[in-house]
């Protein structure tokens, strides 16, 4: 195994054994569920070293009966809308910005039971290096997420955006912190020159971390593998495979649910065509 791939395992192995400690206390169980995700970025680069990007994500999800269900479209899942402002601090890491994202989430455990549904709202600064690799790129990236969560509901009533008639202390009494770290590989494929980049692959891994007042855990890991299409200078296209691997707790029915959620998940990217110090392909996504 090469030496820089060990400090990257030790970390995953350090991040999971509270996770396997506890849940020995815990009857498990695993499920799966098929979903589709899709997100259309709209980026601006000017000449010097910003960069602008709005990004609008939607998701639906099957029934959740463990992976027998293959309509992924049949409820709705998520829907985000997010700005982003970057710049580019030097030619391999830019810092960027998501001064505030507005999330829309949808739950159904089974047909037996409502839908359920919450809001959120997010402010993530965000960190990335990006270094030759072959013919590609590798791309570090570490993200926190700052993150205010709505009361959940069933939709029996009118929602108010993080209120749900509580007192003002809902804000501080959600609150909780996302740690993200993505390691991603562009490299084009089908070359018909030395310059041509118009196919290319993209894979890559992403643990997340979540750390709340009650408890600092291993979340979930995302693992990501695709196939992209610059269609021509301002869009580009990307379908690929993403497996959501999560882990629920239920304290007060001493459940854990390790949860494998498959996706597919449908990439657009508009941007303008301009020769800027912004790296072009690997945005904050």
């Amino acid at each position: 195994m090469p030496k820089r791939f060990f400090p990257v395992s030790l970390t995953l192995l350090l991040l999971l054994l509270p996770c396997l400690l506890i849940a020995q206390d815990y009857e498990r169980e695993t499920r799966a569920r098929q979903a589709f995700w899709t997100e259309v970025n709209l980026m601006y680069k000017t000449k010097g070293r910003w960069s602008f990007q709005l990004d609008h994500q939607y998701r639906r999800q099957a029934e959740d009966n463990n992976g027998r269900d293959w309509n992924v479209f049949r409820y709705p899942l998520l829907q985000v809308f997010r700005p982003w402002v970057s710049y580019q601090l030097s030619t391999p890491v830019r810092l960027s910005l998501s001064p505030v994202g507005l999330w829309w989430n949808w739950g159904r455990t089974s047909e037996y039971q409502p839908l359920t549904f919450f809001q959120e709202v997010r402010v993530i600064p965000q960190l990335q290096i990006t270094k030759p690799l072959g013919d590609g790129e590798f791309i570090q990236r570490f993200r926190t997420e700052l993150r205010w969560p709505s009361q959940t509901d069933t939709l029996a009533t009118t929602y108010i955006f993080l209120s749900d008639g509580e007192s003002q202390q809902v804000l501080a009494d959600r609150f909780n912190i996302r740690l993200r770290a993505m390691a991603r590989w562009l490299n084009p494929v089908f070359k018909r020159s030395a310059t041509d980049k118009r196919w290319y692959t993209h894979v890559s891994l992403e643990p997340m971390v979540v750390v709340s007042r009650s408890i600092t855990r291993f979340d979930q890991n995302r693992t990501y593998v695709a196939m992209g299409r610059r269609l021509n200078d301002h869009i580009r296209f990307e379908l690929g495979y993403l497996n959501q691997f999560s882990i629920q707790t239920n304290a007060a029915d001493r459940l854990r649910t390790f949860r494998f959620n498959n996706a597919l998940h449908v990439y657009m990217y508009l941007e303008n065509f301009r020769r800027s110090k912004s790296q072009p392909d690997s945005g904050p996504e």
